[in-house]
């Protein structure tokens, strides 16, 4: 009885575990910006940033252009990006102020990027970007 149990209660647990995962809503862009800042104030939030922040503006690039319709428009529009990275350097989400679309197809492109490690899990960090839209 107990086997039959681990070998279907544990695994139909853990798909439940992984798809609320994979559904958990998105951060409100407040509560990204909110924490951004508080991470860029903290002592080793601030080292990072002086450390790293250039290199994921430059990281970011890149997949904003894959996620961005190619316009005509000569346009530029400056914005925010806000990334949440895990404490291993990888993307975890990205908030945008301009769209949430953009910041759902950006978060799906991410995975590839690898910055430092980061100071804490769940580091959120601000980059701001111009683009044509």
């Amino acid at each position: 009885m107990r086997r039959a149990l681990r070998q279907g209660v544990l695994p139909g647990l853990w798909v439940l575990a992984v798809s609320v995962a994979v559904a958990a809503p998105p951060t409100p862009l407040k509560q990204a910006h909110d924490l951004a800042l508080a991470h860029a104030a903290w002592p080793q939030g601030r080292s990072w940033l002086t450390a790293n922040k250039a290199k994921a503006g430059q990281l970011v690039i890149p997949i904003l252009r894959r996620c961005l319709p190619e316009s005509p428009e000569d346009e530029v529009t400056a914005f925010s990006i806000y990334l949440r990275l895990s404490q291993k350097g990888k993307v975890l989400e990205v908030v945008t102020d301009i769209d949430a679309a953009l910041g759902r197809c950006m978060t799906n492109e991410a995975p590839e990027v690898q910055l430092p490690k980061a100071p804490r899990e769940d580091f959120w960090i601000q980059v701001n970007v111009a683009a044509g839209l």
